[in-house]
């Protein structure tokens, strides 16, 4: 059965948060807004896998994201963020291109942390098909046994399911003496738990500098994929910090 209304209620009540935090500077109630900041990134992976759909090989990605946190009357210091995410593969006849635009609020609740999003697709390119997708969603996140823990819900309304999307993620950061690798799991399931599929991805980032770091990571998946088929990808990721 979908939450459609409470997960947009959670999502007006995120809008509701990230608009005070951008008044903050005209209303002397909020504390002052801590500085934002900035990051680029630019990545390849060797196929275009999202949600187990296997949308072609040869993914090329840039991105920017922007994060600061600030505090609204009533409601206490809250984290925010906001990105552009351009993905793009020729692989696909014609090419398939992605342009992904959201933005997030957080709240510390103790030992969990509750984020309210939203995330909207828009596609371009003579392989496009379908109108914008516009999905909210909610998030929360708490450490158990080490581990950084999420679990979401996302109204999603994608040719995949009529359902909400539930993605279930636990990850932590090995130190192995000057470097540290990432790993990451993911449970992803929709059609209420009937489609399930499970992944894991490792990632090691490298400091080239103060502002640069690359990250070559590889993944896989496993499960009730999309086509029914295990997925293997490698990459590379170049984040620069501002």
């Amino acid at each position: 059965m979908k939450q459609t209304t409470l997960i947009k209620s959670a999502v007006l009540a995120g809008t509701a948060l990230l608009t005070g935090f951008a008044s903050a500077g005209d209303d002397p109630a909020p504390a002052a807004s801590s500085d934002l900041e900035v990051s680029i990134g630019v990545g390849y992976n060797s196929e275009y896998i999202f949600r187990s759909l296997n949308r072609g090989d040869d993914l090329f990605t840039a991105s920017i994201g922007l994060s600061g946190s600030g505090s609204l009357l009533g409601i206490g210091d809250l984290e925010l963020n906001a990105g552009i995410d351009l993905l793009t593969t020729s692989n696909v006849e014609g090419g398939l291109h992605e342009l992904r635009v959201g933005a997030s609020a957080t709240k510390s609740l103790g030992s969990f942390d509750l984020t309210v999003g939203v995330t909207n697709y828009a596609y371009f390119g003579t392989a496009a098909n379908g109108d914008d997708v516009l999905e909210p969603y909610v998030a929360l996140g708490t450490e158990l046994a080490g581990l950084d823990v999420s679990i979401g819900v996302y109204d999603q309304d994608w040719p995949l399911s009529s359902d909400n999307y539930i993605e279930i993620t636990a990850g932590r950061s090995v130190d192995l003496g000057g470097l540290d690798l990432c790993v990451n799991g993911v449970v992803g399931t929709w059609n209420e738990f009937d489609d399930t599929f499970y992944g894991v991805s490792v990632g090691l980032p490298i400091s080239a500098s103060d502002s640069i770091t690359v990250t070559p990571h590889v993944s896989a998946l496993f499960g009730d994929t999309v086509s029914g088929d295990d997925e293997f990808t490698v990459g590379v990721n170049v984040g620069f910090g501002l």
